[in-house]
């Protein structure tokens, strides 16, 4: 059953905080016993000194109340934040994961080598092992995907790509029929499958192959992308998680599908999802945990088949943090914005207590003296000593409680700042990815291969390019170009001037021609081009192959539409306030190794311009992440940075470097 947190329980999970609250109870236990020793053996003094010093301890007691009371309020936010962070992004790095997905088997049924295969109605083996060939070529560059499988609409197996390990000739699974039958491009399926009858579970999209692109037209089958699911979370696990957290993804019906500690949650364990935006204690398995669920924010509409984000963490160890400190005490005072007024009087409050108590012994000291009660002045002394102690440990909890604050902050915008830079990586995979395999384009190679073009062909090629760029709206611009960097089509007609005049040099278009593998590409530096407006952006670029002889017939290029596109990526990641709002003055930025500016949230710092920041931040490793508390052009702000990694083989298997480190600032 779930419950709210009971605050004893967790004061006794927090080891420093029940540390400074136990050295208060022991001091205000030992003040009121010597008080009380000096009352009893000193009667000549004053009654009411004695209740200035009485009045003067329970303000004491008091304020500690409020004291741990805050620190247990805020070391709890700070999990609070953590655990939804995690659930949070695991989720939504997922999503906009599979929203690539449905753009792929919705454009791959539109194969016309596919097409073609089917169309006949019994195949040679010759032609079985060509488009087994070009299903490889398809999984070498999207490598998310496991197998590939091309059924009849009897369920029979035509082709598929996994032929050691899945033995499948036919299946008789409903996601066929479901195919068939809806209006929609794709259709999701997540469960056991006899399409994939060893897994215990798969994730398959599978759309309609028919005779043309009018959906109306004759259906020759189904195509089925199976995805690679656990190979999958495991990577976004393994680059999320850094402590004793669990990360979960969870299904409709709250069942773990996916689960960093298998041990501890498995796959099928039925999890008590947290419906409240707070994290909650529950129990499993006799063990007591903080969890967090959260919904995806979905990726342009597309929210997957309602899954969750589940974090959670052992109550017992959920509060021991051995990270050391580096917050100094200056820097701490100009974050002073970042506390409520709560904090701020705790502080205040305990300064003005210990200078009344000051006053209170100072005028016990005089009335002890005009009364020659010598027997007092001990008890003055010692309850003088106690004060001292007392404010210590105020002063050290108060710098805790900051401290937990800040580190709070700087904790959330080093995550959103990794977030940022993921997202980046794993949209530049998708883009390489789109330039090598339509470069493939069996259409493309014909027309190209010939020694001149006509109108017509022409027009085809157009035609298909606008094609393609209408199901993948992240271009500006898709264009084919011949051997000596005549562009021959393009793909938005607002741009059809272009055809017919020659590339310049610096859209490196020769270094293109010269691709010799099917995997291999080309990336433009982020620079301006006249093929995006005179503005900045990457080029993606790769060579188009004859049918009869490998050589290069041309090549293609994409635009990538950088400006909309990285500005939605940085303000995604951006840090929100309880009702969704980005922090006022929050930024973010990224930038390359030397500083320049790629994209920014703000006007203030454009695409091209230097950042003045500390060096350190730019000489991160890859896949590293650091926050800090920074004097930045006049102003005081907590940054968080993460540098790129790549993302499966890109920018990680020596095809491409591009270093691109995500930037977050917020003010305090």
């Amino acid at each position: 059953m779930s419950n709210s947190i009971d605050t004893a329980l967790l004061l006794n999970n927090m080891p420093q905080v029940l540390s400074y609250h136990n050295n208060l109870c022991n001091l205000a236990d030992w003040w009121r016993k010597v008080a009380l020793l000096g009352k009893i053996n000193s009667l000549q003094i004053a009654v009411t000194l004695m209740e200035d010093m009485e009045a003067t301890r329970k303000k004491f007691e008091s304020l500690q109340s409020q004291l741990i009371e805050n620190l247990v309020k805020v070391n709890l936010k700070k999990l609070d934040q953590e655990l939804n962070a995690l659930a949070q992004v695991s989720i939504d790095i997922l999503i906009r994961n599979l929203f690539e997905r449905t753009a792929d088997v919705g454009f791959l049924a539109t194969d016309d080598d596919l097409r073609a295969f089917l169309s006949c109605q019994e195949t040679d083996s010759q032609q079985e092992r060509d488009i087994v060939h070009r299903l490889h070529e398809y999984t070498q560059k999207y490598s998310v995907y496991d197998e590939i499988i091309i059924l009849e609409p009897s369920g029979r197996v035509r082709v598929h790509l996994d032929e050691e390990n899945n033995p499948i000739s036919h299946s008789t699974d409903p996601l066929i029929r479901e195919t068939l039958a809806t209006h929609q491009p794709y259709v999701e399926t997540f469960r056991h499958s006899d399409l994939q009858p060893k897994q215990k579970h798969s994730l398959i999209y599978s759309a309609r192959i028919t005779e043309t692109n009018d959906a109306r037209s004759k259906v020759l089958g189904v195509l089925c992308l199976c995805f690679r699911f656990d190979d999958e979370m495991t990577g976004i696990f393994n680059n999320l998680r850094k402590g004793n957290e669990i990360i979960a993804i969870l299904d409709q019906s709250n069942r773990v599908i996916s689960s960093s500690a298998p041990l501890s949650l498995k796959v099928d364990d039925k999890v008590e999802t947290i419906s409240s935006n707070k994290s909650r204690l529950i129990k499993l398995k006799e063990e007591e945990y903080i969890a967090r669920t959260t919904t995806t924010k979905g990726y342009q509409g597309f929210t997957g088949l309602s899954w969750q984000g589940h974090t959670m963490v052992p109550l017992r160890s959920a509060f021991v943090d051995s990270r050391e400190n580096t917050i100094d005490s200056e820097q701490l005072l100009s974050t002073s914005q970042l506390f409520s007024d709560e904090l701020q009087t705790i502080s205040s409050t305990a300064t003005t207590v210990t200078d009344d108590l000051i006053l209170v012994v100072l005028n016990g000291q005089i009335v002890s003296a005009k009364k020659d009660a010598k027997e007092f002045m001990p008890v003055l002394d010692e309850i003088r000593n106690i004060g001292h102690q007392t404010k210590g440990v105020f002063k050290n909890s108060v710098t805790k409680l900051y401290e937990t604050v800040v580190s709070s902050l700087l904790s959330e915008i080093q995550f959103q700042a990794l977030l940022a830079v993921d997202i980046m990586d794993r949209n530049l995979y998708e883009r390489a990815n789109d330039v090598r395999w339509w470069a493939l384009t069996t259409r493309f190679r014909e027309i190209l291969d010939k020694p001149d073009l006509n109108a017509a062909d022409q027009d085809t090629l157009s035609s298909i390019l606008a094609y393609i760029n209408e199901l993948y709206t992240v271009y500006t611009n898709l264009f084919l170009f011949d051997n000596q960097g005549e562009i021959l089509a393009v793909s938005n007609q607002e741009e059809a001037s272009l055809v017919g005049t020659k590339l310049p040099p610096d859209a490196h278009y020769k270094q293109a021609l010269g691709v010799q593998e099917t995997q291999s590409y080309i990336v433009s530096p982020f620079e301006s081009t006249m093929l995006y407006g005179n503005r900045h952006t990457y080029i993606y670029l790769t060579s188009v192959k004859s049918l009869s002889s490998q050589a290069s017939v041309g090549g293609i290029g994409i635009v990538f539409d950088s400006e909309p596109q990285f500005t939605a990526m940085l303000e995604d990641a951006l840090p929100r306030d309880d009702k969704g709002n980005m922090l006022e003055g929050a930024f973010g930025i990224f930038a390359n190794r030397n500083g320049v500016v790629i994209s920014s949230t703000n006007e203030q710092y454009q695409v091209g311009d230097s950042l003045e920041l500390e060096q350190q931040f730019f000489e991160l490793e890859n896949g590293e992440r650091h926050s800090a508390l920074v004097e930045f052009q006049g102003q005081s702000y907590a940054i968080g940075a993460a540098m790129s990694q790549g993302y499966r083989e890109y920018k990680t298997t020596g095809d491409y470097e591009n270093d691109v480190i995500g930037l977050i600032f917020v003010p305090v």
